[in-house]
């Protein structure tokens, strides 16, 4: 027991998490493979397009994984049971998930909407060791969710992590520090993290197939092979992984707001400030890995009256377009007053981090073909102004500086 409370990273990874709600919800889809994924909003031809978010493990057995189209994953898979996503449903279960998880302590690292990191050390005088608290969350996640959940418990996050892909499905896998290479050693390369599927063949053409092999190589060769990432690599192949686990930032918003030297009356150039503030917005907010559903328009006038207008929508954004179509909209609803703005400003609130986001990135390719181009534009043009500067790439209409 001494070496086990040694061992406080836990990790936890809800198995087949969209599948499981679903088979959970209806016993005729227990024990069958299920499909959840396509184009959410109905229809049989809906569920013809788009791609495979989770599989059960009895579809899992027919080859069918995550990110597979869905005309492919019916190939494999006629017999198949195809359902549209319901992800206001999957979010509700994950909270409680995440509470009950909160409930140990308060370091916890979200990777996605069914899977986290804790650091339960200095909690062990209050729930007791790590592999008492592994299994009351298991236990709690089954009885209060429905829930099967796999835990990893290791003394860092990578071997943590490792452990539950080992004990998958409904599994409970603990790594003692002694046993490390006998655990770790034998694994193919492809367990690293930093390993990609053009990694592991370049590695595979140096006769590098098992971890311990990249973990016994000389550096020097290492780092011709892999270049600036082979010092990170290896030390991981040697279990040693020291990143903590860290919360996600308590940010409540982003904002920038600008005031007038003069006080602005002509729309067309309010207008042309909200443009420069949502590219403000947009670019630190994509910085930061952030994406907000609620945008306010701040605006003061002479007498500093002040007005906060907020719409919230549908789907988390940080792209510059949308924010400042939404504030343009908000403008319209507002009445102006005599003397003109004194002030502008916009606010992106109600955020969610990247790592929440990763599962859900999905969901939205099929459905929105056009957000996901003019993501990748804003991306390409954020890549310009890092390196050239931030007035390297503009609007032409903020070319002109209008009088104020």
């Amino acid at each position: 027991m001494d070496n086990i409370n040694r061992l406080s990273i836990i990790h936890l990874d809800l198995d087949a998490f969209f599948a499981s709600v679903e088979q959970r919800d209806n016993p005729a889809y227990r024990d069958k493979p299920l499909i959840v994924g396509g184009i959410s909003g109905g229809g049989v031809s809906n569920l013809n397009r788009g791609v495979v978010c989770t599989a059960s493990y009895e579809a899992r057995k027919y080859g069918i994984r995550a990110g597979m189209p869905i005309w492919e994953a019916r190939q494999k898979c006629p017999r198949g049971i195809f359902v549209p996503t319901q992800m206001n449903k999957y979010l509700k279960e994950s909270r409680k998930f995440f509470q009950v998880c909160s409930t140990y302590t308060p370091l916890i690292e979200p990777l996605s909407v069914d899977e986290l990191f804790l650091d339960v050390s200095g909690c062990e005088s209050l729930f007791g060791s790590s592999e008492i608290i592994g299994r009351k969350i298991k236990e709690r996640v089954y009885q209060e969710l429905g829930l099967k959940v796999s835990v990893g418990i290791a003394e860092n996050k990578f071997l943590a992590k490792i452990a539950t892909n080992l004990g998958k499905p409904d599994g409970f896998y603990i790594i003692p520090s002694k046993d490390i290479q006998k655990i770790l050693y034998p694994l193919p390369i492809s367990a690293l993290w930093g390993i990609g599927k053009k990694t592991e063949e370049l590695l595979n053409k140096s006769g590098i197939y098992r971890v311990e092999q990249l973990a016994r190589m000389p550096d020097s060769i290492l780092e011709n092979l892999l270049g600036k990432n082979a010092k990170k690599i290896k030390l991981l192949a040697q279990g040693i992984d020291e990143n903590p686990v860290t919360p996600p930032s308590t940010a409540k918003s982003i904002g920038k707001e600008t005031t007038f030297s003069t006080n602005i009356t002509e729309k067309e150039i309010l207008v042309k400030e909200l443009l420069k503030l949502s590219q403000q917005v947009g670019y630190v907010a994509r910085r930061k890995s952030y994406k907000g559903r609620t945008i306010t328009l701040k605006i003061r006038f002479q007498n500093f009256t002040t007005f906060n207008r907020s719409k919230t929508l549908e789907n988390p954004t940080n792209l510059d377009d949308i924010i400042f179509k939404t504030v343009v909209e908000l403008l319209g609803k507002v009445r102006c007053k005599k003397g003109g703005v004194r002030l502008l400003g916009i606010k992106l609130s109600n955020l969610a981090s990247g790592n929440e986001r990763k599962q859900l990135k999905l969901l939205r390719e099929e459905e929105d073909k056009k957000g996901d181009k003019l993501e990748q534009l804003t991306q390409s043009l954020d890549k310009i102004r890092e390196k050239f500067g931030t007035k390297a790439v503009t609007r032409a209409s903020l070319l002109s500086n209008p009088k104020r």
